[in-house]
């Protein structure tokens, strides 16, 4: 009886096959990142399948905060004094990039504690809000980081910082979910730090529930170390602006499951935070 032969040829073929395949996994699912001013990078990912209303597309901006400076802004101290769209906010200030702050109530006051150039808008610091985007300290060189407060707290009266805003938490260092479970769904922002120190500002252009725009985030090939959200539906707004590049994201849904066209960035924004750039 003769050997069996084995189909050499045959099996390097498969192999190769299958290695081109994963090459090809590992390319759809990388992101690319496009400079766009020394300190800041844009690219874009896909939310699928956690997306449940609208295109899947996430915007990122990664920016290294010891070559980028970012400030809290608030309506009551614009000589307009009344809140503006986030086209007007970026008009007004000039700024790289302007997203918008954390939650407020009807009468436009912030849901915790605001502080913008070291003046403390909004005092109250939020119980159950247990992060704060913070930037520009009072001491040491400029940096900007995002807090867990349940480690960090704050203090309104004796704060280190000169730019606050604070949320709450989508997840921390131990990769554990800082969120109740919800089916409420709408556009998000949120904004974390990877595990180089650089900050990532993240807006969906479709809506999720919040402990899906978590995990996504979680998995997603970002490197994220811990993630802050910011606020959702009409609000999640990101404008960018540089010489040779422009983004803009609306909010397109409401907090809800009905889905409905955005206002076209006409939302008025009490408070947002810019990315200033030398």
């Amino acid at each position: 009886m003769e050997p069996r032969r084995v189909p050499v040829g045959r099996i390097a073929a498969l192999l190769a096959v299958i290695a081109a395949v994963v090459v090809i996994s590992r390319g759809a699912t990388a992101i690319h990142w496009r400079t766009i001013r020394p300190g800041a990078e844009f690219a874009t990912l896909r939310g699928d399948p956690y997306c449940k209303h609208g295109p899947a597309t996430i915007a990122a901006l990664r920016l290294d905060p010891a070559r980028v400076r970012l400030r809290v802004r608030h309506y009551s101290l614009l000589p307009e004094g009344r809140p503006l769209n986030i086209a007007q906010w970026q008009a007004a200030t000039g700024a790289l990039a302007v997203f918008n702050a954390g939650q407020y109530y009807e009468d436009y006051s912030y849901m915790g504690l605001l502080v913008s150039d070291g003046r403390v808008v909004s005092r109250r610091v939020h119980p159950d809000f247990k992060a704060a985007l913070v930037s520009v300290p009072v001491a040491g060189p400029p940096t900007t980081r995002v807090l867990d407060l349940s480690r960090e707290p704050l203090d309104p009266d004796s704060l280190p910082w000169r730019e606050v805003a604070q949320s709450f938490m989508l997840f921390d260092r131990s990769g554990e979910l800082r969120i109740r479970r919800s089916d409420r769904i709408a556009n998000r922002t949120a904004v974390g730090e990877d595990r180089h120190g650089r900050l990532l500002v993240l807006t969906s252009e479709g809506a999720y529930t919040l402990a899906d725009f978590a995990a996504l985030l979680r998995k997603a090939p970002l490197d994220l170390d811990q993630v802050m959200s910011m606020d959702g539906g009409y609000e999640a707004e990101l404008c960018v602006r540089t010489e040779g590049f422009r983004y803009a994201s609306f909010g397109r849904w409401r907090n809800d499951a009905d889905a409905e066209e955005s206002p076209g960035g006409r939302t008025p924004l009490p408070a947002v935070v810019t990315v200033l750039a030398p």
